[in-house]
C-alpha cells in the first residue's frame, strides 16, 4: 500500500516538502512506511503522529522509521507557510465518521494548507459504505485506495472529497466473494452496445412510445424522443394530442411520429417512456393501471412517478426519479416521511428500498447516479456539469427507452443508458460552450 501511495506522491510532488498526518490504526502505519521510503529515497519527509496509542501494525513501522533515521513528531505542526504535498493517513475504513479531536483539527489543517492532499485509502471524515460526510473531511487533490474500490468514494456528497482517484493493486487474495454492489464499467456498456444488432430496416430497431408532454411542457416528449433516435430507436411515436406538442414536435424533431391517447398506447411499441412532461393531471388518468397490466417494457419519469400504486407490475420497469422524486415516491409506499436530503445521504438505501416496493430497476439520478435492482446495486462513473441543465432527464429517459426497444433487458438498458448519458454530458462539457438538452441528444 505505502508503495502505491509513494508512486502517485513522487508523480505530482515536484521538489516539495512531504506532511504525513499519521492516525493509530493500519492507515497510520501506511502513513509511517511513506514516509519511511520517501525518506529513504532522499525526500524531505515530516511525519507528524496524532495519537498517543498505537496499534500493532503502526508500532512495527514506527520501529522500522526510527531505526532508519524518520524523525517522528508528536502532534500537529504549525500552519505551513509554504507548498508542500500534505498525506491524509489519519484514518481507514474502520473508522465512521463524524470526527473527534485531534482529528477535526488535522482536517482543518489540511485543508487550509497550500498544498496537494493525497488521502491513503479514503479521505478522512467520510464514510466509505455511504458517501455521507456528516462533518469536516480532508478535501483531497488524489485518492489511493486499494484492491477494490469503496462505494462512498463515487457515491454523493462524499465524491466532491476525493480528487483523482487510484485503485491500486496490492495483492490481496480474492476470497471468491461477490458483491452485490459495483461500478459500471466502460468497456461492459461497450460491449452491450455492440450485441445490439444493426437492423436491416427501422422496424428492427425498436419502436418507442412516448406518453408525455402536456401544455407548458412541450419540448420534454421532444427531447425524450430526440434521445431514444439518438439512441438508435428505428421509430418514435409521441402519444399527445397536444397542439403545443405537435407544433414542437414539426419545429424541431419532424423524425418523431405523433399519435392520440389510445388504450393500450401505442399497441405497435416495443417499449414505452411515461411521464417526461406529462404535467396535466387529466392525462396521467389510468397510469397506474398501465403500470401493473401493460407487459412492454417501460421507463416511468418525472409526474408519472406519482401514479405508481405498489410493486405489481405488467412487465420490466425502469423508474428515473430525481432525489426530491424519490423522497415523494418513497413517503408514499412507506407511509413515513422521506426528504430529498434523506435521499441524498442515504442513496443506496433510498434506491434498493424503491426497488423493492415498485418491483422495478431504479436509476436515482444526481452525482454519482445509483441504479438498483432487487439484489444488485451499480454506481456510475460518468457524467458532470453539463447535465445539470433543464431537460436532461428527458433525454435519459429517452435513451434508455430506446435501448429497451432495441431489446436489452431493463437492468442493462439501465446502466448502459446512465453511462451514455454521462458520457455524453462529458463530450459537452469538453467543448466548453453552454449546451442544453438538444445538444446532449444530439451528442448521444
Amino acid at each position: 500500500a505505502a508503495l502505491a501511495c509513494v508512486a502517485v506522491i513522487t508523480r505530482v510532488r515536484d521538489g516539495r516538502h512531504v506532511h504525513l498526518l499519521c492516525g493509530p490504526g493500519n492507515n497510520g502505519g501506511d502513513g509511517v512506511a511513506i514516509a519511511r521510503i520517501l525518506h529513504l529515497r532522499g525526500v524531505s519527509v515530516h511525519l507528524h503522529l496524532l495519537a498517543e496509542r498505537c496499534g500493532p501494525g503502526l508500532a512495527e513501522q514506527l520501529a522500522l522509521a526510527e531505526r532508519l533515521g524518520v524523525a517522528v513528531q508528536r502532534g500537529l505542526p504549525p500552519p505551513l507557510l509554504g507548498p508542500a504535498v500534505v498525506v491524509d493517513a489519519m484514518l481507514g475504513t474502520g473508522a465512521a465518521p463524524p470526527l473527534r479531536e485531534p482529528y477535526l483539527a488535522a482536517v482543518a489543517w489540511a485543508n487550509a494548507a497550500e498544498a496537494t492532499r493525497v488521502a491513503v485509502d479514503l479521505p478522512t471524515g467520510i464514510d466509505a459504505d455511504t458517501g455521507a460526510v456528516p462533518g469536516p473531511a480532508v478535501r483531497a487533490d488524489l485518492t489511493v485506495t486499494f484492491e477494490r474500490s469503496k462505494p462512498g468514494l463515487h457515491l454523493t456528497p462524499a465524491r466532491a472529497f476525493v480528487g483523482e482517484l487510484t485503485v491500486a493493486s496490492i495483492g490481496l487474495v480474492d476470497a471468491g466473494a461477490t458483491s452485490r454492489l459495483r461500478l459500471i464499467a466502460p468497456a461492459e456498456v461497450r460491449a452491450w452496445i455492440c450485441a445490439l444488432p444493426p437492423g436491416a430496416h427501422k422496424g428492427q430497431r425498436g419502436h418507442l412510445g412516448v406518453l408525455g408532454g402536456s401544455a407548458g411542457t412541450p419540448g420534454a416528449a421532444v427531447l425524450c424522443g430526440a434521445a431514444a433516435l439518438r439512441a438508435g430507436a428505428g421509430l418514435v411515436t409521441i402519444v399527445s394530442s397536444d397542439p403545443e406538442v405537435q407544433a414542437q414536435l414539426i419545429a424541431h424533431r419532424p423524425e418523431l411520429m405523433v399519435t392520440g391517447r389510445a388504450d393500450p398506447p401505442v399497441p405497435r411499441a416495443d417499449a414505452l417512456v411515461v411521464g417526461p412532461g406529462l404535467t396535466n393531471e387529466l392525462e396521467r388518468r389510468g397510469l397506474a393501471g398501465l403500470y401493473a397490466d401493460d407487459p412492454r417494457p417501460a421507463v416511468w419519469d418525472a409526474s408519472a412517478l406519482g401514479e405508481i400504486a405498489g410493486a405489481e407490475v405488467g412487465g420490466p420497469r425502469v423508474l428515473t426519479p430525481h432525489p426530491a422524486e424519490a423522497a415523494r415516491l418513497l413517503s408514499l409506499q412507506t407511509g413515513e416521511p422521506w426528504t430529498a436530503q434523506q435521499v441524498q445521504g442515504q442513496r443506496v438505501a433510498a434506491a434498493r428500498a424503491l426497488a423493492a416496493y415498485t418491483g422495478a430497476i431504479v436509476v436515482l439520478k444526481g452525482e454519482g447516479t445509483v441504479i438498483a435492482g432487487a439484489d444488485r446495486v451499480a454506481i456510475a462513473l460518468s457524467g458532470g456539469p453539463a447535465l445539470a441543465t433543464a431537460g436532461t432527464g428527458d433525454c435519459l429517459a429517452g435513451l434508455i427507452g430506446a435501448l429497451l426497444a432495441r431489446g436489452l433487458d431493463a437492468w442493462t438498458a439501465a446502466c448502459a443508458g446512465v453511462h451514455l448519458h454521462g458520457v455524453a454530458g462529458e463530450l459537452l462539457a469538453a467543448e466548453r460552450r453552454g449546451a442544453v438538452a438538444l445538444d446532449l441528444a444530439d451528442a448521444i
